[in-house]
């Protein structure tokens, strides 16, 4: 279909256009088509994804490579990468004006080591760590003015322990302690020191 289109495009415009502009907008046509295909980035609409696994062609063919996801305006959204159809490597994703928004490691499927967010100007919005696809270890929140408004820990995804607060201008509002994911009474926290 896309072909008729070429040679329509072509037949309907040589009284207007000069035949080298014809030619050449016909090869980047085919171009653009045969990268579409053939080519390592895919848009979401080619893949199919199963139990957090990416597929080319379900359920025999994995996805393997670099996976793009873009904005209805045209910039990318998302950049991430797979091996054997599970998410491996750093995946990125963007902010609609450009400006990176999260920023995680994977390691065969699994999120690992240091993940991080960021404002829309480029500010640091959090960063912690993570294992095993949950949270564990520090987590540390910022406010968009870059003063931190929160730090504390995680174990396998619960809040545990200690956990500061603070004003937009730096300053400790309040401590918390939790466990297993509850606030408790902060005497708990400090007797567990």
């Amino acid at each position: 279909m896309a072909y008729y289109f070429i040679i329509s495009f072509i037949y309907i415009s040589k009284t207007k256009l000069d035949m080298k502009i014809i030619i050449l907008i016909t090869i980047f046509l085919t171009y653009l088509m045969s990268f579409s295909v053939n080519g390592q980035n895919n848009s979401e609409s080619e893949l199919i994804e199963k139990e957090g696994i990416l597929y080319e062609l379900y359920p025999d063919k994995l996805f393997n490579g670099e996976h793009l996801i873009h904005y209805p305006n045209g910039s990318i959204k998302e950049i991430l990468v797979y091996k054997n159809g599970k998410k491996e490597g750093m995946r990125e994703t963007f902010h609609e004006n450009g400006q990176l928004f999260e920023k995680e490691t994977y390691k065969n499927g699994n999120l690992e080591e240091i993940f991080e967010g960021y404002y829309d100007n480029g500010t640091l919005w959090w960063q912690g760590m993570a294992k095993n696809n949950l949270r564990d270890g520090f987590i540390k929140v910022f406010f968009d003015n870059g003063q931190l408004k929160y730090l504390g820990q995680y174990e396998n995804n619960s809040q545990e322990g200690l956990w500061d607060y603070y004003d937009n201008e730096g300053n400790a509002e309040i401590t918390k302690c939790f466990s297993k994911n509850e606030e408790v009474i902060l005497e708990k926290c400090k007797s567990n020191e």
